[in-house]
């Protein structure tokens, strides 16, 4: 299988089947039919077919990342890949790990990691999650998931703290959500508690690398990516990790 050279750095990995993007803050994992909306599979689409030289006939995204979240983008190039994948993703036979900067509040985990283990379900209407402990009454139907993830401590601050995260499910605003239940609010998140927003709308959240078995090959692949172009904030934390093992 031909994999390809590329000079642009949002292309992570790219062979005839797949890629994994970056994806910018702001930009949508989702057609909104509008037009109106930064969809990254279109966005990227005209790069890939120059390297591949050929025309796609269709991309999309297999998995979602929110749309102030940057990171780590699965995208398929047919109709059988994308399904190999997306139940790869549906059967938990993926790993996705993220970096989060959250804000230190009192009452937050002191323990250098942890794991949070609770009910959630997605609000469409006020496009927020709602979290309860698995044993609460209120947690019944089937609008209600399990949710669960996994944090460590990468560093701390004065006033922020750097967590790894991996989650084991996949809801819809599961780390925000999760992670500010325990008093992590990510920085920049004013949907989950924080103090103020961030400069361009995004939050301190990047899903830095994602894994999984190659639809094709069987290949077990992990591609991953720091935030690009860092601020400081960011550069601290890369600096926290930097040379460790990626997932």
């Amino acid at each position: 299988m031909k994999q390809f050279d590329n000079a642009n750095q949002r292309i992570l990995y790219l062979d005839e089947h797949l890629a994994v993007v970056y994806k910018n803050t702001g930009e949508i994992c989702e057609h909104d039919h509008t037009g109106k909306s930064m969809y990254t599979a279109d966005i990227i689409k005209p790069d890939i077919e120059k390297i591949l030289g050929h025309p796609l006939s269709m991309i999309e995204a297999v998995h979602r990342i929110d749309q102030p979240v940057s990171g780590c983008l699965l995208l398929a190039f047919t109709n059988d890949v994308l399904a190999a994948l997306t139940e790869q993703f549906k059967r938990g036979k993926t790993r996705k790990r993220y970096m989060a900067i959250v804000e230190r509040r009192p009452g937050a985990p002191s323990e250098d990691s942890g794991r949070i283990q609770q009910m959630i379900r997605f609000d469409r209407k006020n496009r927020k999650a709602r979290i309860l402990p698995h044993d609460d009454p209120e947690a019944k139907g089937r609008d209600w998931k399990r949710a669960s993830l996994s944090w460590s401590k990468a560093g701390e601050g004065d006033r922020y703290t750097f967590l790894l995260v991996t989650p084991d499910t996949g809801r819809t605003h599961q780390i925000r959500s999760q992670l500010s239940s325990v008093g992590f609010v990510i920085k920049g998140d004013l949907k989950y508690g924080a103090r103020r927003s961030e400069p361009g709308g995004g939050i301190r959240l990047h899903a830095q690398s994602v894994q999984f078995s190659h639809p094709i090959t069987h290949d077990i692949l992990t591609v991953s990516s720091f935030p690009i172009d860092p601020d400081p904030l960011w550069s601290a934390f890369v600096g926290c990790i930097d040379g460790k093992e990626k997932v």
